[in-house]
């Protein structure tokens, strides 16, 4: 649990620090810029095969209903309930605190943006937990692959863009981290500064 908790913290710092040093973030206002508004947070498709989309899979399911990211987290840390240890740091790219919600299973992390806590990232840590292809934590790679496609790139994490574009750190993603061939941690990130 110590080694989880400090790889989870060195990677909201590390993503703390690419944020800062990046440009300033536009709006996570849920409509968000063109083509970039989150999907229904009721409606799961059956997406698997289909290439990666923004609006789709960036969001994970809990007890069968999507919940998306750039959102304020108000409705999901409802749906989580009080269980959940509380962690913050002041924000670089909002005025005031970006924050984080770790349950068993799953971390929600948070920027401030017009007096809501706005979803940055889900980390998904136990089975309870899908993305909305029906991936989870024990899923092997081969799973994965099937499900979203060949259109990949691998920087340290098997991870999918609508670009599929190493280079362009801005955009939305999922990541797949693996211990051996299963899934032990997924990642559904939008960053403060992406279009």
């Amino acid at each position: 649990m110590k080694k989880f908790l400090a790889i989870l913290t060195a990677l909201v710092m590390l993503l703390a620090l690419a944020a800062c040093t990046n440009s300033p973030a536009p709006s996570t206002d849920p409509e968000g810029s063109e083509g970039s508004a989150p999907a229904d947070p009721t409606e799961v498709q059956d997406m698997k095969g289909k290439p990666f989309d923004n609006e789709a899979d960036m969001a994970v399911v809990i007890n069968g209903k999507a919940y998306p990211v750039r959102v304020d987290s108000a409705e999901v840390l409802s749906v989580l309930g009080d269980g959940y240890t509380y962690g913050e740091t002041v924000s670089c790219v909002y005025d005031g605190y970006d924050k984080t919600f770790t349950y068993d299973g799953i971390t929600v992390s948070t920027v401030p943006d017009g007096g809501a806590d706005i979803i940055e990232m889900f980390t998904i840590t136990g089975p309870a937990y899908t993305t909305t292809r029906g991936i989870t934590v024990g899923a092997t790679r081969d799973e994965v692959i099937a499900a979203y496609g060949e259109n990949y790139f691998d920087d340290g994490y098997l991870t999918y863009t609508e670009s599929a574009d190493i280079e362009n750190i801005s955009e939305m993603r999922i990541q797949f981290l693996f211990e051996d061939d299963a899934v032990s941690e997924i990642y559904i990130y939008s960053p403060s500064y992406s279009n």
